[in-house]
C-alpha cells in the first residue's frame, strides 16, 4: 500500500506539472459525449462507428501521454511526435491480445459444446469474463513497457507477464486502487447527474415501483427526457476528462516504481556431500 500511496502522490504532481496529459482526457472526453449525444439520440446511428474510433484513438493518447511523462516536457511537439511514432506499436500488441483472447473463447466454448454444455448468452459471457480477466492482467503494463523501455510487440507481452507475475499481489492491489478510485469519481458524478434532472427524478419516484422495475434503461431515459440525454453526456465528459490523464499517469507512475524493485533470482541446484553447491 505503501508504493500505491507513493505512486498516487506522483499522480498528482504528474498532472499538476504536465498540462497535456488533460489533452489526452479531453479528446477521450469529446468521443465519449459524441457517441452518447448521437447514437443516444438516433438509434440508427449505434452502428459501432464511434466505439471503432475509440479503439483508434486510445493508442495515439496512450503513447502521447506516456510521451510527455518520460521526456518530462510540456512541449506540443513531443505529444504529438510520441502519440504518431508509437502508435502502431501500442496498438499491435492491443490487437494482438484481443486476437488471442477471441481465439481462446471460441476454443472454450466449442470444447464446451462438443461435451454436450449449450452455448447461451449468459454462459458465453461467463466464459469470455473468465479468459478475458487473465489474458488482460498478464498484460496490463505491456504499453508501458512499449512506450518507457521501446519494447517490441512480443517483448513488450512477455515483460508484462513477468511483471506480473513477480509483482502479482503489487499489481492486483494497485488495479483495485485504480478501479475504487475512478468508481469514487464517478459515484461523485452521479450526484451531479440526479442535480441535473432532479424535477424528472423526482417525478419518476412517485410513480409506482413495481411499474419502474420493470421498465428497461432505455424507457427510462425516455421517461426522463431529451435533458437526460445531455445530463448523461456532461457526466462522462467530465468524467473521462478526469479519469483518462489520472488512470495513465497513475499507471505510469506505479510502473517505473514497481520495475525498480530489485528482483531476486533464486538459482536451482544442490550440494554434494562435500557441501559444494553445483548449478544447474
Amino acid at each position: 500500500m505503501t508504493m500505491i500511496r507513493e505512486a498516487l502522490a506522483d499522480t498528482i504532481g504528474l498532472l499538476k506539472r504536465r498540462p497535456l496529459l488533460w489533452l489526452s482526457g479531453l479528446i477521450i472526453a469529446a468521443v465519449t459525449a459524441g457517441d452518447i449525444l448521437i447514437t443516444g439520440s438516433d438509434s440508427l446511428a449505434g452502428t459501432g462507428s464511434f466505439q471503432i474510433l475509440a479503439l483508434l484513438v486510445y493508442p495515439f493518447i496512450i503513447a502521447a501521454g506516456y510521451g510527455i511523462i518520460r521526456e518530462d516536457s510540456n512541449d506540443p511537439s513531443v505529444y504529438l511526435r510520441y502519440g504518431l511514432s508509437y502508435y502502431f506499436r501500442v496498438l499491435l500488441p492491443l490487437l494482438v491480445i484481443i486476437f488471442a483472447s477471441i481465439i481462446t473463447i471460441m476454443l472454450v466454448i466449442g470444447t464446451t459444446m462438443l461435451i454436450g454444455i449449450p452455448a447461451t448468452a449468459d454462459f458465453t459471457m461467463m466464459i469470455a469474463m473468465w479468459v478475458m480477466i487473465p489474458i488482460f492482467l498478464f498484460t496490463y503494463f505491456y504499453d508501458t513497457f512499449v512506450v518507457f523501455r521501446d519494447e517490441k510487440i512480443f517483448d513488450s507481452l512477455r515483460a508484462s507477464i513477468t511483471l506480473v507475475m513477480v509483482h502479482g499481489w503489487k499489481v492486483l492491489l494497485f488495479i483495485a486502487a485504480n478501479i475504487i478510485i475512478l468508481l469514487g469519481i464517478l459515484f461523485g458524478l452521479a450526484f451531479l447527474w440526479m442535480g441535473l434532472l432532479w424535477e424528472k427524478m423526482t417525478e419518476v419516484a412517485e410513480m409506482d415501483p413495481d411499474l419502474i422495475s420493470e421498465m428497461t434503461g432505455d424507457e427510462v431515459m425516455a421517461l426522463l427526457g431529451p435533458d437526460a440525454l445531455m445530463a448523461t453526456a456532461v457526466v462522462l465528459f467530465i468524467w473521462a476528462l478526469i479519469a483518462t490523464p489520472f488512470t495513465l499517469a497513475f499507471k505510469a507512475a506505479f510502473f517505473r516504481r514497481l520495475e525498480k524493485i530489485p528482483v531476486v533470482q533464486q538459482e536451482i541446484g544442490e550440494y554434494d556431500e562435500k557441501g559444494r553447491w553445483y548449478k544447474y
